[in-house]
């Protein structure tokens, strides 16, 4: 009994020490950031990828096409793999379900009702693969593993629309209300799996690596560039000419394979794990042109990425860029909206706020309609509505989108003007209630 007691102690301390860790390794509380970055790369990269196909619909899918209805059932494995093009009939279903995919895709990707179109998203690309299978390869594969994990996570909290929405609604209420950003043991585990996809994926291509001749050989990368489906003369010719090249891309691209599996769970060798990582996925992209297969890699490699680095990058980029104070009219209903929407654009919490109402500042004149908003920079300059907005879309990247609208020529111009006389029109209204409202000096010509 005396030895028996110690034993059960260790083996309790044993067990509670497994359970912390397998709890901290799964289900910390962390933030969706990872895994919204991977949704908006797969749905950019999906959307593009299928429109492109477009003009090619009913070849490549169709029943008349190159692969028929009967050839593509007889090259399922079991009746769990389908597809919603087996029980079309006309050709405007083909057309409508296409149409649907593409603007799901785009919704994926900006994250508007994520909650729902993330589950179409997976099961079109899970038919297009199924409907003809001797078009989809390794890409495809890694999408759909990829888009199962993301509609199993909370997303759509971050980086998305629906953040957007939510932002926006308790502003409108109140513009110094704060939502916090969301986080939950979930989102981790959702990045767990996604990390552990990315190790398999590479510990298994690793080991196949090395069953092979030519891996052995260094001769490898060679081989791979003068096929006809990789063939690139401007780099053969370039490493042709050194050829140690080929052998140390050759042995660098096993090793960092099999070693990548072990060592990017480390804190101290994940960057150079990562770096090189990422290295290797362009190199494919540029010289066999792998796009779309190292695009959607380099995603899932992203998941990788610590949230302390992210979280540096944001206030590296705030320092560059400066602090900014949006003056606005607190009595003018459509400033107030306005503001509402530009902070729900900004996640990073780059714009501070005034009322000129409750808080007035000297240099900012209440004579001319445009002046219901303006910017206030960290030197001390203020710029007018139009050029506040200017200044504001190109540094706050939430905005990133209204560029064009504001710096093509003519499309400026004319959006500049509707912004002056909805400015102006909302300004010159009485608020409800009141029976005059501040003296205001005429608009000079």
């Amino acid at each position: 009994m005396t030895l028996l007691a110690p034993l059960a102690r260790l083996a309790r301390a044993t067990l509670a020490g497994l359970a912390r860790a397998w709890s901290d390794f799964w289900f910390q509380s962390s933030s969706t950031t990872p895994l919204e970055i991977a949704r908006i790369g797969i749905g950019a990269a999906v959307l593009f990828h299928y429109a492109m196909a477009t003009p090619f619909l009913f070849e490549l899918w169709g029943d008349d096409g190159l692969m028929p209805r009967a050839a593509a059932l007889d090259t399922l494995e079991d009746s769990w793999m389908q597809s919603v093009f087996f029980y079309f009939t006309a050709p405007w279903q083909w057309i409508a379900f296409h149409a649907l995919f593409l603007a799901c895709c785009a919704a994926f990707m900006v994250g508007w009702r994520t909650s729902w179109v993330k589950w179409i998203v997976l099961v079109g690309q899970i038919s297009y693969d199924y409907r003809n299978s001797t078009i989809a390869y390794g890409a495809d594969s890694i999408v759909a593993c990829l888009l199962v994990i993301l509609c199993l996570a909370p997303i759509g909290r971050a980086l998305s629309l629906d953040r957007v929405r939510a932002v926006r609604a308790a502003k409108l209420d109140d513009l110094q209300a704060a939502v916090p950003p969301y986080a939950g043991p979930w989102a981790n585990a959702c990045t767990r799996l996604m990390q552990i996809q990315m190790v398999a994926l590479f510990f298994y291509t690793g080991v196949e690596k090395i069953r092979g001749d030519e891996w052995w050989s260094g001769d490898a990368v060679w081989l791979a560039l003068t096929t006809y489906e990789f063939y690139n003369p401007v780099l053969l010719n370039v490493i042709a000419r050194q050829y140690w090249i080929v052998t140390f891309v050759t042995y660098a691209t096993i090793m960092l394979e099999i070693a990548y599996p072990f060592l990017i769970w480390q804190r101290r060798t994940r960057p150079y794990l990562l770096a090189a990582a990422l290295l290797l996925h362009v190199m494919f992209a540029v010289g066999l042109g792998l796009v779309y297969f190292s695009f959607v890699m380099i995603l899932g490699h992203l998941s990788f990425a610590r949230p302390e680095w992210l979280h540096a990058l944001a206030a590296w980029w705030k320092r560059r860029i400066g602090g900014m104070e949006m003056v606005y009219d607190g009595r003018c209903a459509l400033c107030v909206r306005s503001m509402a929407w530009l902070l729900a654009f900004d996640g990073l919490g780059q714009l501070a706020t005034r009322d000129l109402r409750t808080s007035p500042f000297p240099p900012v004149p209440d004579t001319r309609a445009e002046d219901a908003l303006c910017l206030i920079l960290a030197d001390g300059r203020t710029l007018p509505a139009l050029a506040a907005l200017r200044h504001v879309v190109l540094r706050v990247p939430g905005l990133w989108w209204l560029v064009p609208l504001l710096y093509l020529p003519v499309v400026s111009r004319l959006f500049g003007q509707l912004i002056h006389h909805r400015l102006a029109a909302e300004r010159s209204r009485p608020a409800a209630g009141e029976l005059s409202v501040l003296p205001r000096a005429p608009v000079q010509p």
